[in-house]
């Protein structure tokens, strides 16, 4: 068993920033909310939440992998899709993305965007990649990318029904019993980005930001300070 206290720190680019109060209880209730609400999906690995900012979970054989489902285009960090395509990138970890997209529009459907973990700084990667370096098998890869597929769309259709718009999100799989479960936090706004869905339409025919319910705010300031 392991157990997973949810601090109150705020981090961005590898940096602890801070801290802000409740913060970890929040993120921890709302982790277990998404592992009830998708666990017919998945396996989660945990046993028990003694304490609003606790979870007592299985000890699991992570995946070298995270992985990461877009539905829209956007993001100010040097592994977001927006800031690559910015840069001339059009094959992103293994998707061809067309000419003339603009900031924050939706793909015509959701995308997979793994990155490595295991390495000092994440690094996208695409599915031959990792198999070519040894990463992962073909068959867990695949498995793992269907599952986060589901994930993503299951927290499509709840999130809509509060008026958000689900934009993309970090999943973290493991190994227990020999198959392959959910673990770390899910569709937290620590791992996603979710966006008022009443003004989407509005603010991105404008070109302007998203009204946002996520870290975004923060990675966007240290980033305008040059913290990339």
């Amino acid at each position: 068993r392991r157990i997973l206290v949810t601090t109150d720190r705020i981090s961005a680019f590898d940096c602890i920033l801070g801290t802000i109060p409740f913060k970890g209880q929040v993120l921890n209730q709302m982790a277990m909310f998404w592992f009830e609400k998708t666990k017919d999906i998945i396996r989660n690995h945990v046993i028990a939440v003694p304490d609003p900012n606790v979870m007592v979970v299985h000890e699991c054989e992570q995946l070298p992998l995270e992985f990461i489902v877009r539905g829209y285009i956007t993001g100010v960090t040097k592994t977001s899709a927006w800031y690559n395509y910015e840069r001339g990138v059009r094959d992103f970890c293994g998707n061809r993305l067309p000419e003339g997209l603009k900031k924050d529009q939706k793909f015509d459907r959701p995308i997979l965007t793994p990155t490595t973990k295991l390495e000092k700084h994440d690094r996208p990667i695409s599915r031959k990649e990792a198999i070519d370096e040894g990463l992962i098998d073909v068959r867990t890869f695949d498995e793992a990318a269907d599952i986060c597929l589901r994930l993503y769309q299951r927290g499509v259709e709840l999130a809509a029904k509060r008026g958000l718009i689900f934009v993309d999100t970090k999943y973290e799989l493991g190994r227990l019993d020999g198959k392959l479960v959910i673990s770390d936090e899910i569709n937290t706004p620590d791992s996603s980005r979710y966006w008022f869905a009443d003004t989407y339409q509005e603010l991105f025919k404008a070109g302007k930001d998203q009204r946002k319910l996520d870290k975004e705010y923060v990675r966007e300031w240290l980033a305008a300070q040059g913290f990339l």
